[in-house]
């Protein structure tokens, strides 16, 4: 018999395939919904990314506007568009205020006031209370604005404000000097010829109230970026200028092996290695705003460089000398005349050599090339010196080949790689470097109230091939008739001279908001 309830065996299979796929279906929407939940944090992060990025940016726009304004060779420096807004001659201070200084580069119709600690509106500096210990408005502050606060239509990085400040071991909260107490009163300087205890050369900061003239100011250049989407960044630099670490041992130097002598012969003529003896001596000299020289300095009038245990050089340029008592200074009687010694900038032809490259490669005016064999010095004058070098925009000149100074005053840094000569009512303020080919000449011609202050080095370098030497060879300095009323070392005009062709970055970081 036909069981009565019995059905086909492919009824117990009906809805697999329903089954298999509604998973299938499902499993695929999973897989979807995750690409896209991926898709959303990629994109996320990556939008997060591109904020980080452009705030990063914006801030070092702002560090890099600053740092290239405290050059005085640019033309946005921070003292064209304000007088004195950086000290000249002078660190920045941080007693009995601390100096402040901002660039401020607000969108239109924005406030930023970072000194205004009260108010988030205007993008507030709560950061330097915690480099400094006490609020920004306690410091003594100073703005400018930003150079794209002047430029239409065309949109600038989108940094608030930047701030520029001396650094202590306080603010960057590191024991420099190892002595146990971070210093909150005492400015840090960097000093590229600091040796350690073993005498070993080791460029860093120091701690000093009175530092070397090696030494420069450390400032610390802090960046503030907000971008419409509300990222921020802070940054931070610690800089110093580079300078050409030019030192001398007397006001004027005549490094070689032979030194042929032949000094002015009027009555106003002197050399004075006491620092800043030009004062009331001669028309020319200037005070460097704050600066003031170390009577206390008191270097030899005329430096040579005699090999050692002899004393030819001082013995030939002694016995010219018909005034002796006109020559002064470094405790050497008169006329004061003595052995120096040089340091490694000015020691050797290479070193010197060097040392034109280096300046001409940041020089405000560079006159000439270098010559060779068959293509002699060319001569120049002083008609073709900056318009705008003044005592109080002291200029850096090299002129390759010879020289002739008329009746004027220079102000700076001069490198003359020929002959120099100089009318009586001419002079110079900062620093004069005669290098010249076969015998290196500095003439005086006439008299005249003009002077020299500073510092004056005249060294042969290369035969009359313009071949460099390997030894500083024979040197002649002559005088004729007057030649102005003299030489006096000064080491305000010798360091204002040395204008920092950058600033060098010592570190920088980013500081968490």
């Amino acid at each position: 018999m036909k069981p009565l309830n019995a059905f086909p065996r492919k009824h117990q299979e009906a809805g697999v395939a329903l089954l298999i796929a509604i998973f299938v279906l499902l499993l695929v929407s999973g897989v979807a919904l995750a690409l896209v939940a991926n898709s959303g944090t990629e994109s996320s992060l990556a939008g997060n990314y591109r904020s980080s990025t452009s705030a990063y940016d914006a801030g070092f726009a702002g560090l890099e506007e600053a740092r290239g304004r405290l050059l005085q060779g640019s033309a946005n420096y921070f003292n064209n568009t304000v007088a004195g807004f950086i000290p000249v001659g002078a660190p920045l201070a941080v007693t009995p205020q601390i100096q402040v200084r901002y660039i401020l580069n607000p969108l239109a119709g924005e406030v930023v006031a970072p000194a205004n600690p009260g108010n988030n509106a205007t993008y507030p500096d709560l950061e330097f209370q915690q480099e400094f210990g006490q609020p920004v408005a306690a410091a003594q502050v100073q703005t400018i604005p930003s150079v794209w606060a002047n430029v239409a239509n065309i949109p600038g990085p989108l940094y608030k404000w930047v701030r520029i400040t001396p650094v202590t071991e306080q603010s960057l909260k590191i024991d420099v000097n190892g002595d146990g107490v971070k210093d909150a009163v005492t400015p840090l300087y960097y000093d590229p010829a600091h040796t350690d205890t073993n005498g070993n050369p080791k460029p860093s900061l120091i701690v000093s109230a009175t530092p070397p003239s090696t030494a420069m100011q450390a400032l610390e250049v802090t960046a503030l970026a907000v971008l419409p989407n509300g990222s921020r960044k802070i940054e931070q630099y610690v800089v110093t200028p580079v300078t050409y670490n030019l030192n001398f041992p007397s006001a004027l130097s005549l490094p070689g092996s032979n030194v042929a002598f032949n000094p002015a012969s009027s009555n106003q003529w002197y050399a004075n290695g006491q620092d800043g003896s030009g004062n009331g001596r001669n028309s020319s000299w200037a005070p460097v705003a704050g600066c003031a020289p170390n009577p206390a300095t008191s270097l030899p009038a005329v430096g040579v460089t005699d090999p050692s245990g002899s004393t030819a050089n001082v013995t030939a340029v002694t016995g010219t000398i018909t005034r002796p008592t006109h020559y002064t200074g470094g405790g050497l009687g008169t006329p004061s005349v003595g052995n120096v010694s040089l340091n490694s900038t000015l020691q050797t032809p290479s070193e010197l050599n060097q040392l034109v490259q280096t300046v001409s490669a940041n020089a405000d005016l560079v006159l000439g090339t270098p010559p060779t064999a068959g293509n002699p010095y060319q001569n120049f004058s002083s008609s073709q010196l900056p318009a705008t070098m003044s005592a109080s925009n002291p200029a850096t000149v090299v002129v390759n080949g010879n020289f002739a100074l008329g009746p004027m005053t220079g102000y700076g840094l001069l490198i003359v790689t020929g002959n120099f000569t100089y009318s009586g009512n001419s002079g110079w303020d900062g620093i004069v470097l005669v290098i010249g080919s076969g015998t290196a000449q500095f003439l005086g011609n006439g008299g005249g109230n003009g002077g020299f202050n500073g510092a004056i080095f005249v060294a042969t370098t290369e035969d009359v091939n313009y071949n460099l030497l390997p030894a500083l060879g024979p040197v002649s300095f002559d005088i004729n008739g007057g030649g102005g009323n003299g030489m006096y070392y000064d080491s305000c005009w010798i360091k204002n001279a040395q204008k920092p062709p950058t600033y060098q970055v010592l570190s920088f970081h980013e500081i968490s908001q």
